[in-house]
């Protein structure tokens, strides 16, 4: 029983203990006043200094001290400027406002459209589709009818291939099937890639598709995970009944023949490249075993890239035909797909081109609903039609038209409605506008995009109740422009140049503000030291500098100018110093070598080294006053701090930084 109630007494005194334990993220590094800086607000504030977590977790306790000791002033100026009621400035509350609209739609575009859709877009792209379609043209308003009318038929049971082969108006694809082969996204319209990838294999997607080429009915026939990209090498014998080029190695041999001889001595174990080397008719590739590097699908004639991408690494082909004849194919190396990090540059760059604008529209597109968005297309025809003739300028805003329009409502945004006035203030805004003559297609898409750029204003409100990243990215913001308030109160404001003081400086340290020597010199210059010896002796008996310089010298854009380089730092390069170490003007040196060449300079005018006068040096004298005075203001700053707010300092408890279990 004892040994019970000793056992249940141990486990109690360690619960006891486990509980007030001080959690890793609460320990206390810092104080002042009544406020705590605990550990995990510095790990999250020095991970964020330093670039990441990692780059954190491998630092020094030395540069953990180093930070706290920022860290703490910084902390400290924030207590600072809200017992200043900062947060109830009426101008910085504006400019946070401001700054959280034009952030938020930013912020927006990059965390809601263009991230998830990069990594949609990076997703479709590991995996590749093959495509059959039935193509409609533009022409008629009965187009779209017609097209609906065929996929009706075929989801009652009609054959798609059937459909095709009456119905296409794509000549290239309608003898196949109408299959347009492999793509992966990226490669095609954005519109037909986003049907292919959204119906599974062996199925129609339920919709008519329109593109820029007309109309659509798709069919997806084959997936598989892609292949980024193969090396291959190939050996080319042209097919000389076509192209009359061939030169047989055994007379009369047909390239059939040819092509299938070479097939066999492969087959029998000779080397593909130097096989490539003796017969192949592609001339770029053969010298180099037929290597063609790496490339990816749709890159090569279909025949080609057909069988290559069937092909393993060390696999050879069988003989494939194109019309640039006939081909045997090696493939030496297959690259795999790309990390999402690895090809995110390139990933953005193909994104913003073909995916961006379609998620955009679409994005934009359900918070219309969101926020009950209402256009007033009517008054856009009135506009478009109104100012047809007009220039977009400042004058503009005189326009009786405008001026009897601009107080009309454009566009209305949960309840809140906008005129035509702020209409034209944001096209007024934007660069694209600017001095443009107006039309209706203009003012159609001015509209449009005026229109959605209140809509993700509108979505950017709601932020910093719904995300946490954009919060804490405001709250940094916010901090920033109460630390600048109060630097700009007590140091910056209170810097006063007094010119007494800096011409004192000037007099005690005149020395140190002087201005570098200059020298003005010509140059003959040449690769050939035989050449340059020859003008060293031309000059020596009298021939003008500057004509042999006119007529010989070979540096690139000088023969017009005489060789004269100007007047130069002399200490600026080699030919400077050169020129500077000749005593009087008219003096020229002997040859030297120079840039891979061989020079010879003359000396023109040399402007000695001098000392600045107080008017030169003035704006190095003020720099350096303001740097030594705002330095020494901070320091009077954060001692005010000090001594009001009193910090303490638990250097001791840094060792913990980021060794929490579960960090």
């Amino acid at each position: 029983m004892r040994k019970v109630s000793k056992l249940l007494m141990i486990t109690i005194v360690g619960l006891i203990f486990t509980s007030c334990a001080t959690r890793h993220a609460d320990i206390v590094v810092a104080k002042f006043d009544n406020d705590k800086i605990t550990l995990g607000e510095f790990e999250k504030a020095y991970a964020k200094n330093v670039g990441g977590i990692e780059s954190a977790e491998k630092d020094s306790v030395e540069n953990y001290k180093k930070f706290l000791e920022l860290y703490v002033p910084y902390k400290m100026k924030l207590r600072d400027a809200y017992v200043r009621n900062f947060q109830n400035d009426e101008d910085l509350i504006a400019e946070l406002n401001d700054y959280k609209e034009k952030v938020g739609v930013s912020y927006i575009e990059e965390k809601q459209i263009v991230t998830p859709g990069m990594k949609k877009f990076y997703k479709e792209r590991s995996e590749e589709v093959r495509v059959s379609h039935i193509m409609f043209k533009m022409g008629s308003d009965d187009v779209l009818k017609i097209a609906q009318a065929v996929l009706d038929s075929i989801k009652n049971g009609k054959s798609f291939e059937e459909m095709v082969s009456k119905y296409s108006q794509d000549s290239f694809s309608k003898g196949a099937n109408g299959d347009i082969y492999w793509f992966t996204a990226g490669q095609i319209i954005p519109a037909f890639e986003k049907a292919a990838y959204n119906t599974p294999v062996g199925e129609v997607y339920p919709e008519v598709v329109k593109t820029k080429f007309g109309y659509h009915i798709l069919k997806v026939t084959d997936r598989e995970p892609r292949k980024y990209k193969i090396r291959a090498k190939h050996i080319l014998v042209k097919n000389d009944e076509k192209q009359g080029n061939m030169v047989d190695a055994i007379p009369g041999e047909k390239p059939l023949a040819k092509i299938t001889r070479i097939k066999k001595e492969l087959m029998d174990g000779v080397d593909f490249d130097s096989l490539a080397i003796k017969y192949s008719d592609d001339q770029g590739s053969g010298a180099k075993g037929g290597d063609l590097g790496f490339f990816e699908r749709r890159m090569m004639v279909q025949p080609f890239d057909e069988a290559a991408f069937k092909l393993n690494v060390g696999e050879v082909s069988d003989i494939v035909t194109t019309r640039f004849g006939y081909h045997i194919i090696k493939v030496t190396e297959v690259l795999d797909y790309p990390s999402y990090e690895d090809e995110v540059e390139t990933l953005r760059e193909l994104y913003k081109k073909n995916r961006y604008q379609s998620d955009y529209d679409e994005y934009v597109e359900g918070l219309k609903t969101e926020y009950n968005f209402k256009m007033n297309n009517n008054l856009v025809t009135t506009l478009g039609t109104a100012f047809a003739d007009s220039t977009f300028s400042s004058e503009f805003l005189e326009n009786s038209k405008y001026l009897m329009l601009k107080d009309s409502t454009l566009v209305s945004v949960d309840s809140k409605n906008y005129n035509v006035e702020s209409f034209f203030e944001f096209l007024f805004a934007q660069p694209d506008y600017a001095n443009r003559a107006l039309s209706g297609d203009i003012v159609t898409k001015g509209a449009s995009s005026f229109g959605y750029n209140l809509l993700l204003k509108m979505k950017s409100k709601s932020l910093m109740n719904s995300d946490k990243e954009f919060t804490s990215l405001m709250n940094d913001y916010k901090n920033g422009i109460f630390i600048f308030k109060l630097q700009e109160s007590e140091v910056w404001n209170k810097v006063n140049i007094d010119t007494t003081k800096l011409r004192e400086e000037y007099n005690n340290s005149k020395d140190k503000f002087t201005i570098s020597g200059t020298v003005n010199f010509n140059e003959i210059f040449s690769r050939s030291k035989e050449k340059i010896e020859e003008y060293y002796e031309m000059l020596k008996n009298g021939v003008d500098f500057d004509s042999v310089a006119a007529k010989y010298t070979e540096r690139p854009g000088f023969k017009a100018k005489f060789g004269r380089h100007g007047f130069k730092d002399v200490n600026d390069n080699q030919l400077s110093k050169k020129a500077n170490s000749l005593n009087n003007d008219g003096d020229f040196s002997e040859p030297f070598v120079a840039d891979n060449g061989w020079s010879i300079v003359i000396l023109r005018k040399k402007v000695p080294s001098r000392i600045k006068t107080f008017e030169e040096a003035l704006p190095e004298l003020s720099s350096k006053y303001q740097e030594n005075e705002s330095k020494r203001l901070e320091n009077n700053y954060i001692n005010v701090l000090n001594n009001f707010y009193q910090p303490k300092y638990f250097y001791d408890k840094l060792t913990n930084a980021y060794k929490a279990e579960n960090n």
